[in-house]
């Protein structure tokens, strides 16, 4: 009688394979989600201190003339004209194209003024309208400016009826509050749709321009020819 002498393959054991690959997830979602939070965290951020001194729509330092839409959004003038100049707006993320997709025309928006440019410490500039001693960005108090005039002042210093800096008359309708809180946002919504509905524009300004058509009598009309002597 033979007797086999073939050994029986053993099974490999996996070991503590099988718990390591759970560590390594375990880790790699713990990395990612603390990598969000991160990212979240420098989002707020940039958005409660940026907004004060980068052009939104270009992203880079604020700088005079600045100008302002109807929600109270900052940007570099220079910014606005080349957002114009790009009909597709293929060099702007999804984003810009979203939240500042009712900028059409220079009618859209309002030129700030009486804004100066304060250097600080770190050899970099903030700005600051010349009414008061705050700072945008800096200062905990609100600004806002008139849409009639354009000019920027401290919340507090807006009393009455009558710019502060130019003494023109003013309704509490023209009041924009820069960088507003979404409960201003929906005051401001409001005021745009009011003058949407008037054929307004955020300036105040008349939303198309209405071409007088010639009327057909007017090819018709010859000038006189002049009478010899």
């Amino acid at each position: 009688m033979l007797i086999s002498t073939a050994k029986t393959p053993t099974k490999r054991k996996m070991g503590n394979d099988g718990s390591s690959i759970s560590r390594v997830k375990t880790l790699l979602t713990a990395t990612k989600r603390r990598s969000s939070d991160s990212q979240n965290s420098e989002s707020r951020n940039f958005d409660s201190v940026s907004r004060w001194s980068v052009c939104r729509l270009s992203n880079t330092p604020l700088r005079v003339p600045v100008v302002s839409d109807y929600r109270g959004n900052l940007f570099n003038k220079e910014s606005v004209l080349e957002w114009l100049l790009t009909p597709h707006k293929e060099d702007y993320s999804d984003d810009q194209v979203r939240l500042f997709g009712h900028i059409k025309t220079l009618k859209d928006v309002i030129e700030l003024h009486n804004i100066v440019e304060v250097k600080v410490q770190d050899g970099g500039s903030v700005l600051k309208c010349d009414v008061g001693d705050e700072i945008w960005g800096r200062s905990s108090g609100n600004f806002s400016y008139l849409a009639r005039c354009g000019h920027v002042l401290p919340r507090r210093t807006l009393r009455g009826d009558l710019c502060p800096v130019c003494s023109i008359q003013y309704k509490q309708k023209d009041v924009i509050t820069l960088n507003p809180s979404s409960g201003e946002l929906v005051d401001l919504e409001a005021r745009m749709a009011q003058l949407k509905s008037e054929g307004l524009t955020h300036s105040g300004k008349a939303a198309k321009t209405k071409k007088r058509k010639a009327k057909p009598t007017d090819a018709a009309v010859k000038a006189p020819k002049r009478q010899r002597c």
